[in-house]
């Protein structure tokens, strides 16, 4: 589903004394199909962007557009629960929200409250389970008797079970290990790959966004300062750090390489592997 934003400006407790204009005047496109990421600083408008993707806020100005699905200022809003039920919202420590006795019940709780059978729905919990790297025996097991890591995939395959068109992740990743965060944003993107999905990253990782994402958005202050492929985005270093942001480390380990050996180094390379490969490359063709 390609999503349209225009004009869109929020303002929390609008008409009272702690009235607070969180988003101005936003206007950008994600097309279907696409990985774009959304970075800012904290309290750059990020999480109340993409809570307007799914209809928990609505716009107080402009519109945002979801498919076929318009929520605009001022107008009362038709189907939020078919959007809700294609735009797929992982929150920071989804596991928080696990409620049921098992598994299996958690999963199946949303597609059930949209009306798919319980047969079905727990058909379709049986095939999440892999996909989100856990067995079929963690079903009737209790979430409670879970670790961190496998609380937060059994939420994730809640998410799922929904057969969303477009997923929204608001730092999925937020209290894991290196190695959880690596296993979890593989998975996110191998869920995108396979079901083809629009998928809308929000995270504070820089190396996550260059590495996963075919887009990036700039927020500052409720603005965007900036919107383009990584390549564009982590070219503009000094704009990035103005505003508090860091670039990839490969990024950084590069710029250091051009100052001290004067010469050009590509900006478009974001893994260890790839950096790794280049300056093997480098250093031989130096000899």
């Amino acid at each position: 589903m390609e999503i349209k934003v225009e004009q869109l400006g929020h303002t929390y407790m609008q008409g009272t004394p702690f009235e607070k204009e969180v988003l101005k005047q936003l206007s950008f496109t994600i097309p279907r199909g696409s990985y774009t990421a959304i970075i800012g600083h904290t309290g750059s408008g990020k999480s109340t962007l993409i809570q307007h993707l799914n209809g928990l806020l609505k716009p107080t100005v402009g519109s945002v557009k979801i498919g076929k699905i318009e929520l605009i200022a001022m107008q009362k809003t038709k189907d939020l629960k078919s959007l809700r039920k294609n735009v797929g919202l992982v929150f920071q420590y989804p596991e928080h929200q696990l409620f049921e006795e098992t598994v299996e019940k958690d999963i199946i709780f949303g597609p059930m409250n949209f009306g798919v059978p319980e047969e079905r729905a727990k058909n379709r919990a049986r095939k999440l389970m892999p996909l989100v790297g856990l067995s079929e025996d963690f079903l009737k097991r209790s979430p409670f008797e879970l670790s961190g890591g496998q609380k937060r995939r059994v939420a994730i395959a809640g998410v799922l079970a929904l057969d969303p068109k477009v997923l929204v992740l608001d730092e999925p990743t937020a209290g894991l290990d290196p190695k959880g965060r690596r296993e979890i944003m593989d998975m996110f993107y191998r869920l995108h790959q396979e079901k083809q999905l629009t998928t809308v990253l929000v995270t504070h990782h820089m190396e996550d966004a260059a590495t996963f994402a075919d887009q990036i958005i700039v927020l500052n202050q409720g603005e965007m300062v900036l919107e383009g492929s990584p390549q564009q985005i982590f070219s503009n270093v000094e704009l990035l750090q103005t505003i508090g942001l860091d670039v990839p480390e490969t990024i950084a380990l590069l710029n250091k390489m051009e100052q001290k050996f004067e010469q050009q180094m590509p900006c478009d390379l974001f893994t260890v592997d790839e950096i790794a490969q280049f300056i093997k490359k480098y250093m031989f063709e130096k000899r």
